[in-house]
């Protein structure tokens, strides 16, 4: 079992730049992945989503990738002489025209070198892509770590939820024995305070002690209940994606204790569904961190 939550980061050298690639995931019902990247590394976004998704089944991941010149290298100015001198000439002439005294400057001179500079100085996607697939991998590795990590602790407290769930499932079999026996007293009871004389034989009064035997029968629910709760523990054991799974199990289980709440003709009994579904809503919070 793994959580959804997780983070990994990695930072990489190539020549002149230093890739920080940053991965996060939080809670989402399916698998959803945005990559955040310089616009002349675009390309990386089908890769990194092709890998991604053959690692993960669920949640919204987030890839930042940043770029930042390498501390360890020095970057050399390149000036064209060529655009620098008509530029200088234009830009002279443009004073001489108004009566201005034009002297050239050390910093108009990397001005212009700046203006006239196209190159972004972000590398090529292509010689860029091992460094930024190495810190991808990296990321991803520590992403998992964190997750698994994060959902081994989701499992104990989903395993000991599911315990308490049956200790609750077998006091609910314990109180519903003799539910309709004790009903039938009842009736018979109120019938003679009511002056009515009636046998207990009678057609009329085994008629309405069958239906109410059969509308307060919950033995049905809570052997579908022990058959979900089976499975879930099946699924914590899985190796694959279970928080989908296991959300359908716990809806069934929440809709067999409703049912048992509505027939339930015993306050304990009805009570120890009551407390079974504080449980299941507990579950069911937990397992929307679940991959």
């Amino acid at each position: 079992m793994n959580s959804m939550t997780g983070y990994g980061r990695a930072k990489v050298e190539m020549p002149g730049q230093l890739i920080s690639l940053e991965l996060s995931s939080v809670n989402k019902k399916n698998l959803e992945i945005v990559v955040s990247s310089p616009r002349e590394w675009q390309s990386f976004e089908q890769h990194a989503l092709q890998f991604l998704r053959g690692c993960f089944d669920r949640g919204r991941i987030r890839v930042s990738i940043h770029l930042e010149p390498s501390p360890n290298f020095q970057h050399e100015l390149i000036f064209d002489e060529t655009f620098l001198g008509s530029d200088l000439k234009s830009l002279s002439s443009f004073m001489e025209k108004r009566g201005l005294e034009f002297v050239p400057s050390a910093e108009i001179i990397l001005q212009l070198t700046s203006l006239r500079k196209k190159d972004s100085g972000i590398p090529p996607y292509e010689e860029a892509f091992p460094f930024l697939d190495k810190a991808l991998i990296s990321c991803c590795e520590q992403m998992k770590i964190m997750r698994a990590d994060e959902g081994r602790k989701l499992c104990s407290d989903l395993n000991d939820r599911t315990q308490q769930l049956r200790k609750l499932i077998h006091e609910m079999n314990q109180q519903s024995h003799g539910m309709a026996n004790e009903w039938k007293n009842r009736l018979l009871e109120r019938l003679k305070k009511a002056g009515l004389d009636l046998d207990e034989q009678d057609d009329r009064v085994l008629k309405e002690i069958a239906l109410f035997a059969e509308k307060c029968d919950i033995s049905e629910e809570l052997t579908r209940l022990s058959s979900h709760l089976n499975q879930i523990e099946e699924t914590f054991s899985s190796t694959s994606s279970t928080g989908r799974k296991t959300e359908f199990l716990l809806q069934e289980v929440g809709r067999e204790l409703n049912t048992i709440c509505s027939k339930s003709a015993r306050t304990t009994c009805t009570k120890l569904a009551l407390d079974a579904r504080v449980e299941v809503e507990k579950m069911r919070e937990q397992v929307m961190n679940v991959e």
